[in-house]
């Protein structure tokens, strides 16, 4: 005779649960820092809370009985790293942002070229192609009075490597 259990035993561990909760909570968190203007706003105040940091040391050896001169000189200090840090701050979001995504761009084109190369090493029909490509850009170039075009795979292996002790 055939019997059937229901067991209300849970699926996922709770540990596992607790910590894929933190690690998507840290992940929302860390997705308001993303873009290029939380990045600088996260440089200007590590910059501005080591300003901080050395003008307290600073003023912490030299006021001996002068304790309200000093704080008058920390604050002035502070309110001078504001200002130049406001004025510098204005165009670091844009140009930072176009710098990373350049970076961003030639790095996935590199990984892309990377993968190509690595498939056209494996297929000699893909490698031929490429090969037929290239000379056909160059003929085109040639004909047209211009430079040939630069060859994406020049710094590329030109075999594959073994993957194990016997290849």
């Amino acid at each position: 005779m055939t019997s059937f259990t229901h067991s209300d035993f849970p699926t996922t561990h709770l540990g596992v649960s607790r910590v894929e909760a933190a690690i998507d909570s840290a992940r929302d968190i860390g997705g308001q820092f993303r873009g290029a203007r939380g990045l600088v706003a996260l440089l200007l105040a590590g910059a501005f809370s080591a300003l901080v940091v050395v003008a307290d040391q600073v003023v912490s050896t030299w006021a001996d009985g002068h304790l309200m001169l000093a704080w008058i000189g920390l604050w002035a200090v502070l309110f001078a790293a504001v200002l130049l840090f406001a004025e510098a701050s204005r165009g670091w979001p844009d140009s930072a942002a176009r710098v990373l995504g350049k970076w961003s761009r030639a790095h996935a084109q590199r990984r892309e070229d990377e993968r190509t190369w690595g498939f056209a090493l494996a297929d000699a029909r893909f490698m031929s192609e490429l090969q037929v490509a290239r000379c056909r850009a160059e003929q085109q170039a040639l004909e047209a009075g211009e430079p040939a075009p630069a060859w994406p795979f020049r710094n590329m292996p030109t075999h594959r490597p073994s993957r194990g002790f016997m290849g």
